[in-house]
């Protein structure tokens, strides 16, 4: 059998619809009856902590098979510290494509570019300071 090839890429506002199915799929009946995963990817997209350099889907044969999206967070501590941080998830594979390393790989290539954008930010910071 021929290894199909899977290609990450950022999601496209045409590819929504298609990437909400995905994660409707993926998380339907699984811990309760229904599932409200695809509303929630649907309303981070529009809140000011979401980072769509971050928003990405996996597609095999042209069809988009997983997700994963994050948002920018600040953790509180009880010492009166702040930490910025960065949440990962929901992080959606199509049922049938389960169990193949794809969310592996959605979450690898997710740190690949955090990491890259991080630097990018930190450099622009020293340019401004």
């Amino acid at each position: 059998m021929e290894a199909v090839e899977l290609k990450l890429r950022t999601e496209q506002p045409a590819d929504y619809r298609e990437t909400e199915n995905v994660t409707r799929e993926a998380f339907w009946n699984l811990y309760s009856p229904g599932c409200c995963e695809h509303y929630l990817l649907h309303v981070m997209r529009d809140s000011p902590a979401f980072v769509p350099e971050l928003d990405l889907v996996a597609e095999r044969d042209g069809r988009i098979v997983g997700n994963v999206v994050s948002l920018r967070a600040v953790l509180h501590g009880d010492d009166g510290t702040d930490c910025e941080a960065l949440s990962l998830g929901p992080i959606s594979v199509l049922p049938e494509c389960q169990r193949q390393g794809i969310g592996g790989r959605l979450i690898s290539r997710t740190r690949e570019l955090a990491r890259e954008l991080d630097e990018v930010l930190r450099r622009a910071k020293q340019r401004e300071s």
